[in-house]
Parts: structure tokens; C-alpha cells; sequence
């Protein structure tokens, strides 16, 4: 029997560099109920005509004119965090993040867009960030 060999979401890590000369990167504690990390691309499209027969359908092509990353993490948020948060997403600095699952690994500067604190009364808040792909990044099997 073969079975597939899932990526275990705990392996799937988002670290946030410290912008030091040598770089350290760490999991923030933030994200530790669920992550996701969405590739996309944009593109161009065509449609060229068949030369031979003006009446016949053209066919419709497309070229890929960018690619595009984006991290969503949720979790509890360690109160003495917060304002750190805070002061990233209102400084509209980026920060260089590597995204792995221990096999592979995005590299890359990343702009915090988004920062949400949900709160219900004798509960726990949870937080929710977006981080998007602020310029060229570098994937690579480790």
C-alpha cells in the first residue's frame, strides 16, 4: 500500500526575521491555531487568430506577469505582544519572513496588512494577521 505523506500543519512554521546582521528568524507565538499560505499569479491573456482563416475561433492564451505570496495566521495572542503588532502594521515596514515546512522554505520581505483581535467576555482573544509579499522572494528545497 502507498499513502500520501501529509504536511502537518504544527510543521508548517512562519518566522519573522530580526532584521540583525546575521538575520534570526523565529515562530511567533501568535500563530498557533491555524496558518495558511496562498500562492497566486497574474496574468495576461490573448486571443490570436488563426492567419490561415479570419472567420475561424481564436484560441486564447495567457502568460503568467507576476506571482504573488500571502501568509493568514491565527492563534491566542500573548498580551505582551500586542503593541508590538500594533507598531508593525503602523510603521507600513516590511520584514523579511521565512515560511517552511522543514522541507522547503519561502524566503522573502513581507508587509503586515491586516491585524485583527477578536475578544468575547470570560474568553480568550484570538488574533488574526495577513502578511503579504512585499518583493521578489527566493523558494528553495532545504
Amino acid at each position: 500500500m502507498s499513502r500520501i505523506v501529509p504536511v502537518l500543519g504544527e510543521r508548517l512554521l512562519i518566522k519573522i526575521g530580526n532584521g540583525a546582521t546575521p538575520e534570526v528568524f523565529e515562530h511567533p507565538t501568535l500563530i498557533n491555531t491555524s496558518r495558511s499560505v496562498s500562492i497566486s499569479t497574474t496574468t495576461e491573456t490573448d486571443q490570436l487568430v488563426d492567419l490561415a482563416d479570419m472567420s475561424a475561433p481564436a484560441t486564447t492564451v495567457r502568460r503568467v506577469t507576476s506571482t504573488d505570496f500571502k501568509i493568514d495566521g491565527e492563534g491566542l495572542i500573548n498580551k505582551g505582544d500586542v503593541l508590538d503588532w500594533m507598531e508593525w502594521i503602523k510603521s507600513g515596514e516590511h520584514r523579511n519572513l521565512q515560511i517552511t515546512d522543514g522541507d522547503w522554505m519561502v524566503e522573502g520581505p513581507f508587509l503586515l496588512t491586516a491585524f485583527q483581535i477578536t475578544g468575547e467576555r470570560a474568553k480568550s482573544s484570538t488574533c488574526q494577521i495577513t502578511l503579504e509579499q512585499a518583493d521578489e522572494v527566493v523558494v528553495a528545497e532545504v
